[in-house]
């Protein structure tokens, strides 16, 4: 695994082994049966692979990360979080999640929640799955001019029966001018259902989300939003980000050292993304396909990947991103900069972080 030894060796103190977190977000099928407005998603619908090829393929994964257990002495906290499209309109779905969590992967499963029923979140459960991630855009009004009249009402009833089944259910907000200033009633509406939590991402201006381009925040509004965000964040409920950017705004927000990338935006450095006719890209956002793992392994696209390689080594970087003090634990968005500039190692042009 490319930058591994240099990585345990910089955060491994003495004989103490650091857990390593990898991920892989697997889109099952492309199909939905939404047109979300901020969509990633073009008008092409590509091929699936069945059921069968895709356990192959997470046999495969599973073969990587016990090889480099062995070879480099590490402890791996590996997940797939599947998705779509829609992921409940894949029919081998809980053949595939199931077959996860057999080879040792913690399993999450991400959708509009719409097409749930009642046998679904009973197979849920047995499956084990550690969350269920429900998008939910805002209170009624906002949700539906996003993702079309009546999504609320459907998403909702849905996300009940998984509650109610005893699931995990956590909701993500994306955020944009349509809904910045609903954020805490939002979070109100999750944790009434009963959600574990919320997360929050930012709106990214590609696929049909490209004509969304002008509802993008300004550095401030995002900055805000994150202040915020952490201020509802509490012991029974979790209100948090993924987002490198949100950890400009906390104390975990680390300095710079020499050496290589750490964590912050995990293109290329802590998982990858596979869509459903086996194309493998740093990011879905981000929409580059660097292999495909269906002639070629995940293992030989991972470490032999220019793209992904470019994408740990800082030198490549460019502007404010490049010369950042804390590039190590966050290089903004890829897959924002991407779309604004067309430049993957250009500036994140939603950052606030002023290091002057």
């Amino acid at each position: 695994m490319l930058q591994l030894k240099e990585v345990k060796g910089q955060i491994v103190a003495g004989p103490a082994t650091t857990t390593f977190d990898f991920f892989i977000q697997w889109h099952l099928t492309e199909r939905c049966n939404l047109r979300c407005r901020h969509c990633y998603q073009g008008r092409k619908i590509p091929e699936e692979m069945d059921a069968r090829d895709v356990k192959r393929e997470i046999d495969g994964a599973a073969g990587m990360l016990q090889a480099w257990a062995r070879e480099y002495g590490i402890s791996l906290s590996p997940s797939i979080h599947f998705t779509g499209g829609e992921p409940f309109l894949y029919g081998g779905l809980w053949d595939v999640v199931g077959h996860a969590g057999e080879k040792g992967f913690r399993v999450a499963l991400l959708t509009n929640g719409m097409l749930v029923t009642g046998g679904d979140a009973a197979s849920a459960k047995a499956a084990g799955l550690k969350d269920i991630q429900v998008s939910l855009e805002g209170p009624p009004d906002v949700h539906d001019a996003v993702r079309g009249r009546g999504s609320f009402e459907a998403a909702m009833k849905g996300a009940r029966l998984l509650v109610e089944a005893g699931n995990s259910v956590s909701a993500n907000m994306t955020l944009s001018a349509a809904n910045i200033g609903r954020i805490e009633e939002t979070a109100a509406i999750a944790k009434n259902m009963g959600f574990s939590g919320i997360g929050f991402s930012r709106l990214v201006p590609c696929g049909r989300g490209k004509g969304m381009a002008d509802s993008l925040l300004s550095p401030r509004e995002i900055e805000a939003a994150y202040k915020k965000i952490r201020t509802l964040d509490g012991p029974d409920f979790e209100a948090a980000s993924g987002d490198p950017l949100a950890r400009l705004c906390g104390d975990d927000a680390m300095e710079e050292g020499d050496g290589g990338a750490l964590s912050g935006c995990s293109a290329g450095v802590l998982g990858v993304t596979i869509t459903s006719d086996g194309s493998v890209m740093p990011c879905r956002r981000i929409g580059v396909r660097i292999g495909n793992i269906r002639r070629s392994s995940l293992r030989h696209i991972w470490s032999s990947s220019k793209i992904l390689r470019q994408l740990r080594e800082r030198g490549n970087y460019k502007g404010k991103c490049g010369a950042c003090v804390r590039w190590r634990y966050c290089r903004g968005c890829r897959a924002i900069a991407y779309a604004h500039s067309g430049d993957l190692f250009g500036d994140d042009p939603q950052c606030w972080f002023d290091q002057t």
